[in-house]
């Protein structure tokens, strides 16, 4: 209250000029929150619409979505005029008013047709089944399949454009476009028997969903057949309903049967179907096929159990008779097998492009259809990440390589005689490269740790045609905004870990902060990137840590040298190398040496709980959500990659267990599953915990009754799930 008498007129004069400061005064800065990190438009990067370039090389068509109506627009890629292409408000099936919408479309191998998805729902991870339909271009007709009730899979129309070839109820069949015919192609699909599509652990392991091939002429159709009658079958709990009931899953364990894999090559024409001959031996993997230049020439990739060798067969389709022609094996570890990376086959040659780690690389090579090696096309000590594409004419190729760092990702087009190499891309930084199919234009999407995400189209000889979105970085100025800095760590043994850490935004140098590391781990992976830091790392900092993330020993990018250290030992170096870098930061003066903690999800779960036990004298506070805990317990494909079956390697098995360990955790862990995870199941966590109540430790758990390797399904649940693990490290490394 104002006392009586008060000169009225300083009160006036004293508001005006405290006014005028406050109009004067920068603006508070905000934090980044956990809604921020799902929910604010502000860091969602331009995306591209479900891009995809049209054969000519010069257009391109993208989804947009007006007032709810999702339409494709076609694009001029060097002018950027675009039209209304498809208007979804007009895309109605013939006697219909009503609209159809659309998730997604694919273009046909002749852009002549469009295959629409209309409506799909998840099998695994990868796969979905669901409503398809087919627009004809040339006469703006939109043709339904024939109906499922049950749903479709797979689909995909024959390179001529009269068939569409799909996947019902594990059986492969084609509809004649024009005529609206259904033909049945196999009629052998029975309980765990699939034609054109696999169970869970190739999907999961080899990322293949597909499984099935038009041939280039469209008068054959290759597929595997995967018998999973002899897999194991594993039980997942659903407690939901009054009754709780069971989930079964075909799920192989290491050293368990696998699924045997036929390859099956049908005639259209006839219907008959001729086996290509995979040899005698079934315990293997055939994780790729495809087809070459010659349709009656099946490329085949068969890989033995232990996957350090592969071998590439062509098959006659005609007789089934098969021939090596390529055989690749590792004496240090595994052959890995990734879209992209691997196999192209020349158009006009009998030639291909082979990519191979032979030399402790991964670079490329070029051999023809004898089996000869005509040349190594890359070489030096960096990897060949991806090939994007080969010239028209066949002279020369594009690919993305680590040559400049291991940090950075860059584009280079080089002959295929080795000569003439050329980096395009020549901002530091790490570059995700859309090339046009005639090579003429790629459009780059990059970023760096100075640096937000800008996307540019370039001409075929990296000159910038361009602009076409960026992240304004004004957008941050109102956050507290945590810059990424990269460092080195040289381990006692005379290794180099590449690491990344981020600073709270108001860091103050003469403070101690608690450290938060944030782990994946897994052999073939990368962390740390010179590009701009994630919204997830912006809000750890803004919690009051200091983030860190390593590439440990196993990870990619560097040669088969720091790849295969740990190959028949996972976990061994993977945490030796996170106590290493623990130990130094512990040097920083601004740096709690006794509040270091640890977090991951999956293998990045696994990590995070081995750490807490193995490097217990460094790690106070760890989360583990969804951890393998014991390779014995996982799937075939992957474990046996890395650790071969137990009986092979009963002591690399025991080396990277937590159940070998549980007696040795001394700070405070929390482990987190999901009850119907089927991929690391939740009994890695009832096996984890019961080995460390036997050993009278404490710790903290959740489970997730629903939850798959998601863990929380609903967004809220989600929220609650990282707010959950976050309020637990604050607790036991701030609050503490």
């Amino acid at each position: 209250m104002l006392r009586k008498g008060f000169p009225y007129r300083f009160l006036l004069l004293f508001l005006l000029t405290a006014l005028a400061l406050a109009a004067q005064a920068p603006a508070q800065k905000k934090p980044v929150t956990l809604q921020d990190v799902f929910m604010n438009p502000k860091f969602f990067a331009p995306r591209m619409g479900d891009l995809r370039w049209l054969a000519d090389g010069q257009h391109y068509t993208y989804v947009k979505a007006e007032k709810g109506v999702r339409s494709i627009w076609k694009v001029d890629a060097e002018s950027g005029n675009e039209t209304l292409f498809i208007d979804g408000a007009a895309l109605k099936f013939a006697g219909s008013d009503a609209p159809v919408s659309f998730q997604s479309y694919e273009w046909s191998e002749d852009q002549r047709f469009i295959v629409f998805t209309l409506e799909e729902r998840a099998i695994w991870r990868r796969s979905t089944i669901g409503t398809y339909a087919i627009y004809d271009v040339a006469h703006a007709k939109l043709i339904a399949l024939p109906e499922h009730a049950e749903g479709v899979m797979n689909v995909k129309v024959s390179p001529d454009g009269m068939y569409a070839g799909y996947v019902f109820a594990d059986d492969l069949y084609i509809v004649n476009l024009a005529s609206g015919e259904e033909s049945r192609l196999t009629s052998d699909a029975a309980k765990d028997i699939h034609n054109g599509r696999f169970g869970w652990v190739y999907e999961e392991e080899f990322s293949i969903v597909d499984g099935w091939q038009w041939s280039p002429d469209s008068k054959h159709i290759a597929f595997w057949q995967e018998d999973e009658r002899q897999v194991p079958e594993f039980t997942m709990t659903n407690f939901m309903p009054l009754y709780y009931d069971f989930v079964h899953i075909r799920y192989p364990k290491p050293g368990e049967k696998n699924p045997i894999e036929k390859i099956g090559v049908i005639t259209l024409a006839s219907k008959d179907i001729r086996w290509m001959d995979l040899g005698e031996e079934t315990d293997m993997y055939i994780p790729r096929i495809q087809w070459t230049r010659n349709p009656g020439l099946l490329c085949i990739y068969r890989m033995n159990r232990l996957q350090n060798s592969l071998e590439l067969l062509f098959a006659d389709i005609a007789t089934g008779k098969t021939r090596i022609v390529l055989h690749d094996k590792s004496e240090t570890g595994w052959i890995g097998v990734e879209d992209g990376a691997w196999l192209h086959f020349l158009k006009k040659k009998d030639q291909f492009v082979w990519a191979s780690e032979r030399d402790g690389f991964n670079h490329l090579y070029l051999y023809d259809y004898g089996g000869k090696l005509i040349r190594q096309i890359t070489t030096g000590k960096w990897e060949v990440v991806d090939v994007l594409g080969v010239t028209p004419n066949e002279k020369a190729l594009y690919y993305v390589s680590t040559e400049v760092s291991p940090l950075e990702r860059h584009l280079y087009r080089i002959d295929l005689d080795g000569d003439d190499k050329e980096q395009l891309t020549k901002e530091s930084g790490s570059h995700s490269i859309s090339l046009s199919p005639t090579c003429a234009m790629y459009i780059d999407t990059w970023s760096s740790v100075a640096r937000p995400m800008q996307r540019n189209l370039y001409d075929g000889d990296g000159d910038k045609i361009r602009d076409m979105a960026e992240m304004d970085a004004a957008v941050y100025d109102e956050y507290l905004w945590s810059e990424k800095e990269l460092f080195t760590v040289t381990t006692s043994d005379g290794w180099t870990i590449d690491c990344s850490m981020m600073k709270p935004a108001n860091f103050d140098p003469t403070k101690k902060y608690p450290v938060f590391f944030d782990v994946y781990g897994g052999p073939g992976t990368q962390a740390v990137r010179n590009s701009w830091p994630g919204t997830m790392q912006q809000w750890y900092c803004s919690e009051g840590f200091i983030v860190i993330q390593a590439d440990n020993r196993g990870s990619s990018a560097r040669g088969t040298a720091f790849k295969h250290v740990v190959y028949k030992q996972l976990g061994k170096w993977e945490v030796n190398d996170y106590v290493e870098v623990a130990k130094y930061l512990g040097t920083l003066p601004y740096v709690n040496a006794d509040r270091i903690g640890i977090w991951g999800w999956s293998y990045g779960g696994y990590m995070a709980a081995l750490t807490m036990l193995q490097g217990a004298d460094y790690f106070h506070t760890g989360v583990a959500i969804a951890p393998v805990t014991d390779w014995s317990l996982y799937d075939t494909i992957y474990a046996e990659r890395f650790m071969q079956r137990p009986e092979d390697n009963p002591d690399g098995y025991k080396v990277g267990s937590c159940l070998e360990f549980a007696d040795k955790l001394k700070g405070n862990l929390l482990i987190i599953h999901g009850g119907l995870d089927d991929n690391v199941h939740v009994q890695n966590t009832m096996k984890f915990i019961d080995k460390l109540e036997e050993a009278g430790k404490q710790f903290d758990m959740r489970i997730y009754p629903n939850g798959d390797h998601g863990v929380a399904g609903g967004f809220k649940s989600r929220l609650g799930l990282f707010k959950y693990y976050m309020d637990y490290m604050k607790e036991h490394m701030i609050g503490g």
